[in-house]
């Protein structure tokens, strides 16, 4: 088949995809050649994909979508949009290895919720992605399928876990990929590869079908390249799920609609301490500019003096809970096959081990403090608050520790997490998307951050800065993609 030069050449949104799908400008095989392409194109190179679904079989179902469209039975917005998947979450008849040795040759039976709502909205999964091992860990490094890398700069670590998700989507390989975040597993990668991700609230989408990693913190979001595509993925995604204990029943808004017509002024809060107190000075000068120059042009009031409690028991809290329960969840194989864990997993599946009850207990009841803290500010105070993603740019793939600015020296690790973990801690919804490019030319993201079920308004705000200053995020094309 004959693909446009456009379509080829081009990262299109969501958005723009489905209008031209809609009316027959391109087509659902049009689409599936471009990913396949730029998957065999690159994926060699930056290593996004773990395995890519039969091209007979995509073909198959994009001509199906074809037709559908034709004889006027448009399900909607992803008829007929290619995605993947991060390689935790089952899909059946392909394999699911979650980023493991262990799980090399784990086929599922079954599609998770999320899989099959897409499916059934006429989406066509084209893979699965590439990720930390068993979603362990912030780098989006592999030992077992090699490593993602940041498409901005082969030589820096694409973050993770859903490294493979964030990179398959910045560079046009799919416009839209599933991942899951249980420390900052979707933002962090998000951040450093120059897309949206967004962490809904704990309970909003079902993780039914997906391998559980601590199941108090584990979110599934999605990645795209805008907030309005992400509206568009949560409408699909989101919903009570029978099969999901923690899934909550509550009604779906049409959030595609609402951030479009929003029109309300938000007010944002920026933490005096914690989130800012250790920013390189790239992110730092490129998160006051947001603050000052740009932010400030949007529909919004800016209160810069929100006070915070307990921050010094953000990460031990969080650590204590994330560990124990990955622990329990992989005791049987920890004993049976633990030469099977690569070093790193390992050793933490074995420090989860020594978390007593006492602690995961304390963990739990600090948790809830900082969680009432938080909401006490969103109910009062302001609608959203506002934060750097990362505190730093995205670092080179074999540094382990990070000296900002010559002053203070971090964990690669903890400072990847730092900014993220305790919104996982809370539950609350947050969204990460690039706000500007470092001097050597590496995306800073900023997280939005709201009340438990406001994904509107946190993506109603990012929409309206899209809108206002990077038309669609069409500015964050990464080098290799020109």
């Amino acid at each position: 088949m004959v693909v446009s030069e456009d379509l080829r050449s081009s990262l299109f949104s969501v958005k723009q995809l489905s209008e031209r799908i809609k009316t027959e400008d391109i087509s659902p095989p049009d689409l599936v050649e471009v990913c396949l392409d730029r998957i065999k194109k690159l994926n060699s190179t930056i290593n996004a994909f773990i395995t890519i679904n039969d091209e007979k079989e995509l073909y198959k179902q994009a001509e199906i979508a074809k037709k559908e469209i034709k004889q006027g039975n448009y399900k909607g917005t992803l008829h007929g949009i290619p995605f993947s998947i991060k390689d935790i979450i089952k899909a059946k008849g392909i394999r699911c290895t979650a980023g493991s040795k262990i799980l090399s040759n784990y086929i599922s039976d079954r599609d998770a919720t999320v899989v099959k709502k897409m499916k059934e909205a006429g989406a066509i999964l084209i893979g699965t992605n590439n990720l930390n091992e068993f979603a362990s860990g912030i780098t989006g490094t592999n030992p077992f399928y090699g490593s993602s890398k940041n498409p901005w700069n082969i030589s820096k670590i694409s973050g993770g876990s859903s490294g493979g998700s964030s990179v398959a989507v910045a560079t046009g390989m799919v416009p839209i990929s599933l991942g899951t975040d249980t420390g900052g597993s979707i933002r962090v990668p998000s951040s450093l590869c120059g897309v949206v991700g967004l962490k809904p609230t704990y309970g909003r989408v079902s993780k039914y079908g997906v391998l559980p990693l601590a199941p108090s913190f584990d979110h599934v979001g999605c990645i795209t390249r805008s907030a309005w595509d992400t509206a568009a993925v949560l409408e699909c995604i989101s919903g009570w799920d029978i099969s999901d204990e923690s899934s909550v029943n509550k009604r779906i808004p049409a959030y595609t609609e609402i951030i479009e017509l929003l029109d309300k002024e938000i007010s944002v809060g920026v933490p005096k301490s914690y989130f800012l107190d250790y920013l390189h000075s790239d992110v730092r000068g490129i998160f006051h500019n947001f603050l000052k120059m740009k932010l400030s042009n949007t529909n919004t009031v800016i209160d810069d003096n929100i006070n915070l409690h307990n921050t010094e028991k953000y990460h031990r809290s969080w650590k204590d809970i994330r560990l124990a329960e990955a622990s329990k969840i992989h005791a049987k194989w920890l004993q049976t096959r633990a030469k099977d864990y690569s070093k790193e997993v390992r050793e933490m599946l074995v420090e989860g081990t020594k978390i007593s009850a006492t602690e995961y207990l304390d963990a739990a009841n600090i948790t809830k403090e900082i969680r009432n803290d938080f909401l006490s500010i969103l109910k009062e105070k302001v609608d959203v608050i506002i934060v750097p993603t990362t505190i730093i740019p995205a670092p080179q793939i074999d540094e382990e520790t990070i000296n900002i600015d010559g002053e203070v020296l971090l964990r690669t690790r903890d400072a990847l997490l730092r900014n993220t973990i305790i919104f996982n801690s809370t539950g609350l919804p947050a969204v990460s998307i690039p706000i500007g490019l470092t001097k050597d030319n590496m995306p800073v993201g900023v997280q939005i951050i709201g009340a438990p079920f406001k994904e509107h308004l946190i993506l109603s705000l990012a929409y309206n800065f899209e809108c206002i200053y990077n038309k669609g995020m069409d500015k964050f094309i990464p080098p290799l993609c020109c």
